[in-house]
């Protein structure tokens, strides 16, 4: 058996404060065929492309998921 303590008093007093999330850190990930113009990376083995059209499945893996090496908003291409 475990015995697991809960000191009640600390958390009665803890309130939830909202803290701001910088997203910037986490990567953007796109589908093969989504058309798209930048550099990638295959998410499975980090195969490395420069794409201007729809992203290929990857060369080495068979992989289908890209990284986006830059902010996405700007790499989609109609």
């Amino acid at each position: 058996m475990v015995g697991v303590e809960v000191d009640e008093s600390a958390a009665a007093s803890a309130s939830p404060t909202a803290i701001p999330l910088d997203d910037g850190g986490f990567a953007e990930f796109v589908l093969a065929g989504t058309p798209v113009s930048g550099d990638f990376r295959c998410a499975d083995c980090g195969y490395g492309a420069v794409v201007h059209r729809a992203l290929p499945q990857c060369p080495m893996c068979g992989g289908t998921v890209w990284e986006s090496l830059e902010p996405l908003a700007s790499r989609f291409v109609d």
